[in-house]
C-alpha cells in the first residue's frame, strides 16, 4: 500500500510531471528516506466546483504519532507552496487513516 496517496485535480493539464513533484513531496510528507511508500497522481478532470483554485490536491496519509495536527498542517501549506512555485493556486486537504483499518 502506498501512502501518503497525493492526488492532484485540475481542469488543466498540470504542466509539472508527477514523477517531478514526487521528491518534494516525499521531503514535505517526511518520507524522503522511503520515497516508493509515496504515489502521486495528477488528474486532469472534466467538470468541477471551485473555490478558485488551479488545482485542488487531497492527500491520504497514515496517521502516526509524529503526524501531529500542526505538523500536517504545515505539510499541507508547504504543498500550496510547491505548486504556488510552479505557478498554481492550490487548495490542499489532508486525510489521515487508521492503519488497522485499511485493506489491500
Amino acid at each position: 500500500l502506498l501512502m501518503p496517496l497525493v492526488k492532484l485535480f485540475s481542469r488543466r493539464a498540470i504542466g509539472v510531471p508527477a514523477a517531478a513533484l514526487h521528491q518534494s513531496l516525499a521531503g514535505i510528507w517526511k518520507v524522503a528516506a522511503t520515497p516508493q511508500v509515496m504515489k502521486v497522481l495528477c488528474v486532469q478532470v472534466a467538470d468541477e466546483s471551485t473555490t478558485g483554485e488551479d488545482v485542488y490536491v487531497d492527500i491520504r496519509a497514515k496517521a502516526k504519532p509524529d503526524r501531529t495536527p500542526e505538523v500536517v498542517q504545515k505539510a499541507c501549506e508547504e504543498t500550496a507552496a510547491l505548486l504556488a512555485q510552479h505557478g498554481y493556486s492550490a487548495q490542499v486537504r489532508a486525510e489521515l487513516y487508521e492503519p488497522s483499518l485499511q485493506y489491500t
